[in-house]
């Protein structure tokens, strides 16, 4: 159901002159809602799109609260933030704990996944004792705050031994790329292997494209690209007026000042997109224990008709898009970030243009590394061909 991405690398004299990239995904799955109730919407969304599977739920649950005019509410709207955000550090640690060893020969384990799963099942269930964020109007119900605490806890403590070495928030006082750079060297953790790796292989610039990140985009703009007949041609390659956007946790925290540093030394390449995972993933604990603050204000919609949610899941933007008509879906969409990253002109493409190995074998190791740093939310092929 969820399709791959097929990708092509052409080479001339050893470069990479061409890129292919072409998507199975199937971006007309979302009409099967169509003359479903929300109920049924919300109860069937999750077995479809198992990947980010919190992110897409809180996204279609909050596009059906704006069609169905219930008021926002930053309580609401915090606790099913966190819940996405708890859903990113699981994805995060797959990539560093999981990926990232098998790249560079060293065993993989995937207990701290196992275990990253058990606390999101205890916090949720702690939020949500009936088990159901993501029905239409439900509001947390936290009787024992010191218990999320204490998950929080434990969630910073699988961070500092699976991950940094150190809590993550003194990790994250890091100062500049040669403070990191001492963390790798030093580190025996398998996420400081693989920035040590890079270095040692002097990848720290390899992949670097231009930084187009994706704005904010209004209810304006989304109702002009999603509203139209041929409206899926827009979802499968979006773009702006000006052309291709990325929309990752790279261009998340890109401004923060260890991934700065890393960018302006090296370039948006291989090390900062990784750096930028680790910062990410690090903030995470923080992120869990804030206290919500002010009003949650989304964009005017007319109730009863239409509702748009724009969440930042794990690999970047996720926006949903529906339409009501007596009380059942008149229209799906989904648009996800794999479509704005992996757009045959886009970031990936522009990453893998210019590289070069001194064997076919480096060559895909290098494109692998890319792939892997922009993250695609299906699976992939990868095929070298040459002219």
């Amino acid at each position: 159901m969820e399709g791959r991405v097929d990708i092509v690398l052409r080479l001339s004299d050893g470069i990479v002159t061409d890129v292919d990239i072409r998507s199975s995904r199937p971006i007309q799955t979302p009409r099967i809602f169509v003359g479903k109730s929300v109920g049924q919407l919300l109860q069937t969304l999750p077995l479809l799109y198992s990947i980010c599977g919190t992110a897409q739920a809180q996204a279609a649950v909050t596009a059906c609260e704006q069609a169905l005019g219930l008021p926002a509410d930053a309580q609401r709207l915090s606790a099913r933030e966190k819940l996405v955000w708890l859903e990113t550090a699981k994805e995060h640690l797959w990539r560093v704990l999981l990926d990232w060893p098998g790249f560079i020969g060293l065993p993989t384990s995937a207990a701290a996944v196992a275990q990253m799963l058990l606390l999101i099942k205890r916090y949720r269930y702690l939020c949500y004792p009936n088990e159901r964020p993501f029905v239409p109007g439900v509001m947390p119900e936290v009787e024992d705050g010191s218990a999320i605490d204490r998950i929080i806890d434990e969630v910073e403590q699988l961070l500092r031994d699976q991950v940094f070495g150190m809590p993550p928030a003194k990790w994250l006082e890091l100062q500049g790329c040669d403070a990191l750079f001492h963390w790798a060297e030093t580190s025996s953790l398998p996420p400081a292997r693989m920035l040590y790796y890079l270095l040692e292989k002097e990848w720290e610039s390899l992949g670097s494209a231009q930084v187009r990140p994706l704005p904010p985009l209004d209810q304006e703009f989304l109702h002009q690209n999603m509203e139209p007949a041929d409206a899926d041609r827009f979802i499968a390659q979006p773009q702006l007026g000006d052309g291709c956007r990325e929309t990752s946790p790279f261009t998340r925290v890109r401004h923060g000042p260890l991934v700065s540093a890393v960018e302006a030394r090296y370039g948006p390449g291989l090390l900062a997109r990784f750096c930028a995972r680790l910062v990410e993933l690090a903030e995470i604990p923080g992120r869990l224990g804030a206290t919500p603050t002010g009003e949650a204000v989304p964009d005017a919609v007319a109730p009863g008709e239409l509702g748009i949610a724009q969440v930042e899941a794990a690999r970047g933007r996720l926006v949903h898009r529906l339409r009501l008509a007596d009380g059942k879906i008149a229209r799906y969409q989904i648009l996800a970030p794999t479509e704005w990253n992996f757009h045959p002109s886009g970031v990936l493409a522009e990453g893998l243009v210019g590289l070069r190995a001194a064997s076919a074998e480096t060559l895909r190791q290098q494109a692998v590394l890319w792939i892997n740093a922009i993250d695609p939310c299906v699976g992939y092929d990868l095929r070298i061909e040459r002219h």
